[in-house]
């Protein structure tokens, strides 16, 4: 598999040097700063290419005709979605991953079609969020593509969820339930499945189903008719 990584900062080198040291794999970095791309030359020899990865003429230079992924991981919001943009609608690049720097242009990205999104806060309030208690779903994956995303949940004492079976709770359309987590291991839950207190739920669901949900796992849900 041929791979572009757009930025050779320390996101983008590091992912480069897990990713070459995968058989089969070729990786190019290409990095705009020319003292940056002559650093890393030195240290990870052809591999390092100076110019800018948000031209066209550039990217075919490099070959992007052949690559199945590109990775824009600079720390300028507008080159990583034009990066994104050219890749995907010039050269037909099955794959594009993209960081966004900025949360606020999250939005953007998702609506100009970006097959998947990194957010370093987003990521890193993930990690805060699976430590704390109070907070009850947590995003593990996004399936941008299908506008669907996976996530984690914890069945809090007192909640609509608790005690209930699967059959019984109304869950928002598009939601997959796929796994539960109790004290005695995973299993595989059907609508017989009763959700207990502490209980860890691995879920498919549509971005949109967020505050139903969890409503339904720390208290009572909308629609449950409680006041």
């Amino acid at each position: 598999m041929y791979i572009i990584v757009v930025g050779g900062g320390n996101v983008g080198y590091g992912l480069a040097l897990e990713l070459q040291q995968l058989p089969d794999y070729e990786v190019t970095i290409v990095e705009l700063s020319g003292s940056r791309a002559s650093t890393l030359r030195d240290e990870l020899g052809e591999m390092v290419v100076h110019g800018d990865g948000s031209e066209i003429a550039f990217l075919e230079s490099v070959g992007a005709r052949r690559a199945e992924l590109v990775i824009a991981v600079t720390a300028d919001d507008g080159a990583n979605l034009v990066t994104a943009q050219v890749a995907r609608h010039w050269f037909k690049i099955p794959r594009v991953i993209t960081r966004v720097n900025d949360p606020r242009n999250e939005a953007l990205f998702r609506k100009l079609g970006v097959d998947s999104i990194v957010s370093a806060s987003g990521a890193v309030m993930a990690q805060i969020e699976a430590t704390m208690p109070e907070h009850t779903l947590v995003p593990l994956m996004a399936l941008e593509s299908a506008g669907l995303r996976v996530v984690s949940m914890r069945v809090q004492a007192g909640s609509t969820a608790e005690g209930k079976a699967l059959r019984d709770l109304t869950l928002p359309m598009g939601v997959l339930i796929t796994i539960v987590i109790t004290p005695d291991g995973a299993l595989a839950p059907d609508g017989s499945t009763v959700l207990r207190h502490g209980d860890e739920i691995i879920a498919v669901i549509p971005r949109e189903a967020d505050e139903t949900l969890r409503a339904m796992v720390t208290g009572a849900h909308p629609d449950d008719g409680r006041p």
